[in-house]
């Protein structure tokens, strides 16, 4: 891995200087505390919390009372339990704080179906969309606390790129993961293609005001080098991400983010072995530039979990839609029932195809909270809802 971004943000500060900031705008040292002012980012951002053994480094972007953006860099001893603040960059100015898990440990692959469980994939960086959603059902309170009991909060992929809080809404669902725990509850993040590739720093969809920031904190003009400082491996939110799963089952239901499509059953991959080749090849773009073991190209291809769109629709020149034959090929492998997936955008409401077989869960999240056009899908005593960000809900028709 590159330097430590330690060295480059907390040590080394005077790089900063040339990159975006003129040097009568950068403060003195107080109290361990330093901030960098720069013309070069004009949106709050991060906490980006890095793991120092005995202590944490803390990356915030704030804006000061003359509306003067700065990054501020400060290092404080490790304490457990400590509370740390995000700040959304929204309207609202909603804000709320959470703990750093001490471990970080790989999830089960496969649950028993919980009497109640939610549904949402593609958030990307849309908090507000996100919190409407969890609100409006019951998942958390306004105040950001688990509401949702030993229900199950699922994920199917993206929670990055395209928005502008995409740290905030990560943090978020580190939180509710740690809450829902002590209520005998559980949160599912199921990584998606996008998630994975801000792991390996492929950047065609990550906002330029978060390649900027890595360039600052690095000293780096090269963007894949600065973001893999940013997103070190002692960065927690990194940590954590790389442990979690590309598919689980719950119940009798498949939750992933783009599908599996018959040519990764033909090759008699279980999900134990997609999860685990995911995560070996997490920091590398076997997509983009694949490597000599070919089940392995064959995850992170278009036909992967990942990436496929087959369960919805024909793809270009590359595959056409799945049939029903090959569905029942699959789940006759994996011993399910249903496929729940995010990932291609159908309509503006939860639907479903195959005769209730595929359930797909990505529609375009508006921007704005509880305007009624955000929605998910709720499985509660074994019925199908698609419910929405004001509280509605309709049973699903198979």
């Amino acid at each position: 891995m590159l330097k430590s971004i330690q060295v480059l943000v907390f040590i080394n500060f005077i790089i900063l200087a040339p990159i975006g900031c003129n040097k009568e705008n950068i403060d003195n040292q107080n109290n361990g505390v330093k901030k960098t002012y720069t013309n070069k980012l004009n949106e709050i951002d991060g906490p980006y919390i890095y793991d120092k053994n005995d202590s944490v480094s803390i990356i915030t972007v704030e804006k000061d009372k003359n509306d003067a953006f700065f990054i501020q860099n400060k290092t404080i001893k490790k304490i457990l339990g400590q509370e740390y603040v995000c700040n959304v960059n929204n309207s609202d100015n909603d804000s709320f704080k959470f703990t750093l898990q001490e471990d970080y440990n790989i999830p089960e692959a496969v649950y028993t179906q919980p009497e109640r469980l939610f549904v949402t994939s593609d958030v990307e960086g849309n908090f507000d969309a996100f919190y409407s959603m969890l609100v409006a059902n019951n998942i958390m309170d306004e105040s950001y606390n688990w509401i949702f009991g030993e229900g199950h909060l699922v994920i199917c992929g993206d929670m990055v790129d395209r928005g502008n809080n995409a740290w905030p809404c990560l943090w978020l669902l580190y939180k509710l993961e740690q809450d829902a725990e002590k209520h005998g509850g559980k949160v599912h993040f199921v990584l998606g293609n996008h998630d994975v590739m801000n792991m390996h720093a492929n950047l065609k969809y990550v906002k330029n005001r978060y390649i900027e920031l890595a360039k600052i904190i690095s000293g780096k003009e090269d963007e894949k080098e600065a973001w893999f400082e940013l997103l070190s491996d002692t960065n927690e939110i990194v940590k954590w991400i790389s442990t979690k799963n590309t598919v689980e089952i719950i119940g009798k239901n498949m939750y992933l983010h783009g599908g599996i499509s018959v040519e990764v059953a033909d090759a008699g991959l279980s999900i134990d072995e997609i999860n685990n080749i995911v995560r070996k090849n997490i920091r590398n773009n076997l997509t983009n530039d694949p490597g000599n073991n070919e089940i392995e190209n064959l995850v992170f291809s278009r036909l992967g979990p990942l990436w496929y769109r087959g369960l919805v629709i024909d793809y270009k020149e590359h595959y056409k839609k799945m049939t029903a034959t090959d569905l029942e090929t699959i789940l006759s492998f994996y011993n399910i029932e249903r496929i729940i997936i995010g990932h291609t955008i159908v309509d503006d409401e939860v639907t479903s195809d195959f005769k209730g077989k595929v359930i797909r869960v990505d529609i375009k999240h508006p921007n704005e909270k509880f305007n009624g056009k955000s929605q998910g899908l709720l499985i509660e005593n074994n019925s199908y809802y698609k419910v929405s960000d004001t509280g509605g809900k309709f049973e699903l028709q198979f």
